[in-house]
Formats: C-alpha cells, structure tokens, sequence
C-alpha cells in the first residue's frame, strides 16, 4: 500500500479502511472530512489505533461517532504522526466494537438515509406498543421540523440511540419521514488572498517555480481549496510548506518571514 492513499466512503467503507491499516501495521494519520465541514482523525502506530478525535469526541468514542457518517472522504497519510495516546482499548478491541456500529447504522439507514431527515408525527394508526422512556423523551420533539441531529441535540442522546429510537417509532407507525433539511451551512473565515500571495512569493525565493505547486499541494492535503483555507489552518500550512524546503538556511528565512504574516493574521 502507498503512503498515502484516499478515497470515498460511500465506496470503501470505515470498517474496511481501518481494518486494512490495522493489518498492514501502518503509521500515520486516517483523516475523514465531509462537505459540511465536519473532520475526524484517526491515528495509527505500527497498525495499533493510538489517537482519535472528532467533535467532541476522543479516543475509542470518536471513533464510533464515525460511523455515522453514510458519506463522506478519508485520506491517509504516513507523514502525519502524534504523541498522543486517547485510546484504552487494542486495535483488536475496537475493531470488533466497529463491528457492531458498522451493523446497527447499516440497519437505521433503511429508514433515516443521512442525520439530516426530518420526522413528523404520523397519521397513520398503529398497532398496540408500549412506549419507554427515551420513546417519549424522542416523541415530544418530533415536529415535523427537527432533523436527526437536532432531535438528538435536543434530548442530549447519542445520533444512532435517536435514530434507533425513530426507526422504532417508524415501525409503530407512530413517526415518518417527511423530508431532509438544509445541510448544515459551514461559514469559514477564510484567509485573504494577498496573505497567500506573499506567501507564494516567499516560497518561490525558497525553492523557485514549484512554489505555486507545493502550496495547492499542501493546502488540497488539509482538505481545501486555495480560495477557502479558514485563518486558523495558516500554522499547519505554513508548518507543511517549510518542511518542504530542504535547505536549512532557507527554511529558517522561510519561517521568520512567516513569523510576520503569522502576526498580521493573529
């Protein structure tokens, strides 16, 4: 397998991917990304899951909140390493708990295809049931206009419990789909053109015409295009683009012009 490699989740699905690097006893980082903005990151050592965050979630929680994801890109990469250690649980461990996950959102999406479908109460009569208490705690805020995420902000349960709960609800005849919300709109404060003009001409001083090159690298590599990299993602570009030039003297000139832009954007 390369160093890095990438594809497309609705494709070559997580359990599978982590599965592969887990058996190939890779190093490096399995970044996922969605076009709403939403990222993960999973760390590996030597095949062994080290390092996972996404949202609010860390370690072996982060990583099935994944799974989630019906959609979505990964691309992994050796070059990208950490220190840090979230997770308590072997590879093996985790992997047979993905298992599970995989199995149980493979079953809800027979009925809620992405986080952003919106149930209404049903007209339609049901047969006998008897109701829990997360039933009704997920009932109540059913109104034709919350999505499954916002249900589940809203009742403070994980996004496959509310959707469990749904699809149960769904099958009463108590609840049904009545549509699919907006996706969430990701406003990034995107850094000024001219920052990186500057900072192309520093890199061409650098290490000459490839300059332009390298930085639409390094910028598609932390997932976006030259006109929509957010002001809080300069650092690492500029980190990745001195750690491409090989002369020492040069980096370090590199780095203090940096230095510069770093405080008229900070």
């Amino acid at each position: 397998m390369s160093d890095a490699f990438s594809g497309n989740l609705s494709q070559f699905k997580l359990l599978d991917v982590l599965r592969l690097l887990h058996a190939s006893n890779r190093t490096g980082q399995l970044e996922l990304s969605q076009d709403d903005g939403h990222y993960g990151e999973i760390y590996f050592v030597s095949g062994q899951i080290t390092h996972a965050l996404y949202d609010e979630y860390i370690g072996e929680e982060a990583i099935y909140a994944l799974f989630a994801w019906a959609e979505g890109t990964f691309r992994f990469r050796a070059s990208e390493t950490t220190d840090e250690q979230t997770t308590m649980l072997t590879t093996e461990e985790i992997l047979a708990e993905c298992v599970t996950y995989a199995t149980d959102w493979e079953s809800v999406r027979r009925v809620i295809p992405s986080r952003n479908t919106i149930f209404k109460v049903s007209s339609r009569s049901s047969r006998e049931f008897s109701m829990r208490s997360e039933d009704w705690a997920i009932l109540r805020e059913v109104d034709g206009l919350k999505s499954v995420r916002e249900l589940s902000e809203a009742t403070q349960l994980t996004e496959l419990q509310t959707s469990r709960i749904l699809v149960r609800l769904c099958d009463l005849g108590l609840v049904e789909a009545s549509g699919e919300a907006a996706p969430e709109e990701n406003i990034i404060d995107a850094v000024d053109e001219a920052i990186l003009n500057q900072v192309e001409k520093d890199l061409t001083v650098a290490i000459g015409p490839m300059a332009p090159i390298v930085i639409d690298d390094c910028i598609e590599m932390l997932g976006y295009r030259r006109s929509e990299v957010p002001k809080d993602m300069v650092p690492s570009l500029l980190e990745r683009l001195a750690e491409e030039i090989p002369d020492n003297d040069r980096r370090v000139r590199f780095q203090e012009s940096m230095l510069e832009i770093m405080k008229q954007l900070f």
